[in-house]
């Protein structure tokens, strides 16, 4: 089989991003060809829209949220037509942490980044990286999967959900993290704090108590989906004592906390790096229950619109999820 040519979002050294085309090639034995169909817009990818951070060759095609077809499979081990997502974690595989985890790895990057995305119509995957879906889920629900094993990873580093938790931040990684928080534990209470109106309304419309800053309570849980440049200060000056933070957002800057209160208080942080063994788990969770999950994605654009919005998504991101049919 000869090279695919594959209509792709081209990001330059420069940070100009434009429709063109990419010359994919075709998979040998151990790969898999995937014609594309959908693509999740996160917050790391205007991350790297902003700085071009992390990116290790130009031009770069960014995009880690991703499901697919299966084209052509070499070695057979996914059927043509199947539909499938795709992991995103490039582990190195030969440093201590891969022996542990592969989201333990000491240099893990991730696609997109160090290896053409999903921001484009057809791409090459290692067959390791492919999980296959149920032919009832929807593609346009599987696209969710990646940021929803980021989730799941994030409540199962927590451990045992409590009865209360407090979200500060409401974009798609806290509505995630709450809709796990309500799937492993109905009867909890999620309160969110989120400075943006349309955010809040959307997280009161998913049961969580609102507000637009902390108050005085404390909480045994405290989710840092947030990431600015207080967030980590202010989750641990909500936590009551004994509590824990969960730190899922990438904050870009320094960060100022007390050693004195995390000791004092016997808090505890726990930091998430991506997910572990729970992509399948996710792709079974979509799987059972789309409704509970649909709500989540409130904008779409096809690919010959999506430098466009991509642009302004910069400054004024989507409310939910952004997602790009390809």
């Amino acid at each position: 089989m000869s090279s695919t040519t594959s209509a792709a979002l081209l990001l330059d050294e420069s940070l100009a991003l434009s429709l063109g085309e990419r010359e994919v090639a075709a998979p040998v034995a151990g790969q898999v060809l995937l014609r594309l169909e959908w693509a999740g817009v996160c917050g790391s990818d205007l991350h790297v829209l902003r700085t071009g951070d992390w990116v290790s060759q130009w031009p770069a095609t960014i995009g880690h949220e991703v499901v697919g077809v299966v084209v052509n499979c070499p070695a057979g081990e996914f059927a043509e037509g199947a539909r499938v997502v795709v992991d995103s974690r490039v582990p190195c595989g030969t440093c201590a942490g891969c022996t542990r985890a592969a989201n333990q790895c000491d240099d893990l990057r991730w696609v997109g980044e160090a290896m053409p995305g999903g921001f484009q119509q057809y791409a090459v995957f290692g067959v390791e990286q492919i999980v296959l879906c149920p032919q009832t889920l929807e593609s346009a629900i599987a696209v969710l999967a990646e940021p929803l094993a980021v989730a799941m990873h994030a409540v199962a580093r927590g451990g045992r959900v409590p009865e209360r938790v407090l979200i500060l931040g409401y974009g798609p990684i806290g509505a995630l993290v709450h809709t796990e928080l309500v799937r492993q534990r109905p009867s909890v209470s999620v309160s969110v704090v989120e400075p943006d109106g349309a955010r809040r309304e959307m997280a009161a419309a998913a049961g969580a108590v609102v507000a637009s800053a902390l108050s005085d309570e404390r909480w045994p849980w405290v989710v840092d989906a947030a990431g600015h440049s207080t967030a980590l200060a202010d989750a641990l000056e909500a936590a009551e004592s004994g509590g824990t933070v969960v730190v899922v957002a990438l904050a870009h800057a320094p960060v100022e906390v007390s050693s004195l209160m995390i000791a004092e208080h016997g808090l505890t942080i726990v930091g998430c790096n991506g997910f572990a063994d729970e992509l399948p788990l996710a792709v079974e969770a979509l799987a059972a229950n789309p409704q509970a999950y649909r709500w989540l994605i409130t904008e779409a654009v096809v690919l010959d619109e999506a430098a466009e919005r991509l642009a302004t998504a910069v400054t004024a991101p989507a409310v939910g999820k952004l997602v790009i049919r390809l």
